[in-house]
């Protein structure tokens, strides 16, 4: 078999970085950037994507970290031989200070990974994400230190407690195909950062709307106002989930869907440049409109583009939406259990039929709902809280 043959693919994770790889399948990072040549050789590997791992001869279980002290302690603290350790890491003594170096013990059931110094055991919600979809990262916490987390440069909401940790945030429709940074850090230790992989399907619906009459002579200002005020209201955070089950659809009887999220929108013959930031379902004037998880209303009352307005705030800087209602059913600071009916079907505000307009908001950005609800992403964040799910 020739070298060539015996190269094999890895499909890259959270905490694959290149000295993870080659500790696990027994390869210098040398010769494994050589197989997966890039621009900037200081970059890790992209979460998402396959590199090649040259001249494969198998894998090797244990833990990687970057400790501080020396192997002895290190040692003494996982019982095993200190000068084994060392013989594992190329030292001549066990007695060599550790000052952030990778350091590798092997042993155990899983592959070494590389996380960020004070988390363990990174998770993704998804390895290769697309643009819309909520996005969360779970681990464990060493401490409560406040862990800084961010995407492409921008803030996630961060959350630690009882050693575990959460990250949230989501991306706009027009994120595209890209390879964003993630970048995370426990304060007062280094910065880890990992880019990562989206793929676009580029299979969204495009929408010609032809706006005439009070619809095209619409108060920009109006509009304006009320979008500043959603957003300091959907900045807020609070610490604790609200849900103990999976989301639900808000509405049971509906004609169908009329527009999903992140469908492209003209006006009056110009061009493509917003997109749709929720999900409208056609049903008939006075159908009910339904909690689809326990929350706390923090908006209900008539407002200029949405018209009759609930929203409701689920904890965990997780925001969903109803517009349009002909009735509001639901008074501000009311808790909401799933399934309650919380307005009615209307066309009230910027509407041109009767409709319900639902969205979900996670990071004070809009998500695809429905991308939500098939990911079983509700679910996926309790569980990463230790928290049951009931169905």
């Amino acid at each position: 078999m020739t070298a060539q043959e015996n190269n094999v693919t890895h499909t890259v994770n959270v905490g694959d970085t290149w000295t993870a790889l080659a500790f696990r399948y027994g390869v210098a990072v040398a010769d494994l950037q050589a197989a997966n040549p890039q621009l900037n050789r200081q970059r890790q590997p992209v979460i998402g994507t396959a590199v090649t791992i040259p001249a494969f001869q198998g894998e090797q279980m244990g833990v990687l970290a970057r400790p501080y002290g020396n192997v002895l302690a290190t040692a003494v603290s996982r019982n095993q031989s200190p000068w084994q350790l060392a013989l594992h890491n190329g030292l001549e003594t066990p007695y060599r200070p550790l000052l952030y170096a990778p350091f590798f013990a092997p042993g155990g059931a899983t592959p070494p990974q590389e996380w960020p110094v004070g988390l363990a055991r990174l998770e993704l919600s998804q390895l290769v994400p697309q643009p819309g979809q909520a996005l969360a990262i779970r681990g464990t916490a060493a401490g409560d230190e406040p862990v800084a987390a961010a995407l492409g440069g921008a803030a996630m909401d961060s959350f630690v407690a009882d050693g575990r940790w959460l990250a949230l945030t989501g991306t706009g429709a027009f994120y595209g195909r890209r390879q964003p940074e993630l970048t995370i850090q426990v304060a007062g230790q280094p910065l880890w950062a990992q880019p990562w992989q989206f793929e676009d399907p580029n299979l969204w619906e495009y929408q010609s709307l032809t706006l005439t009459g009070a619809a095209a002579a619409i108060d920009q200002e109006s509009i304006r106002q009320e979008r500043e005020r959603l957003f300091a209201i959907w900045a807020q955070n609070s610490p604790e989930p609200q849900w103990d089950r999976p989301f639900q659809l808000p509405i049971r009887d509906y004609l169908e869907i009329t527009s999903t999220f992140g469908a492209r929108r003209s006006y009056n013959g110009g061009p493509f440049s917003t997109y749709h930031e929720g999900v409208d379902f056609s049903a008939y004037g006075g159908t009910a409109v339904y909690a689809p998880a326990a929350g706390t209303v923090v908006v209900a009352e008539p407002l200029y583009v949405r018209g009759g307005a609930v929203i409701l705030d689920h904890g965990l800087g997780i925001y969903s939406g109803y517009y349009h209602l002909s009735d509001v059913l639901v008074a501000v600071g009311e808790v909401v259990q799933p399934g309650q009916t919380i307005g009615a079907v209307g066309t009230t505000g910027l509407s041109t039929g009767n409709h319900l307009h639902w969205d979900l908001l996670v990071n004070g950005v809009w998500v695809d709902a429905q991308a939500w609800l098939a990911q079983d992403m509700a679910c996926w964040i309790l569980a990463g809280w230790a928290r049951p799910c009931e169905n």
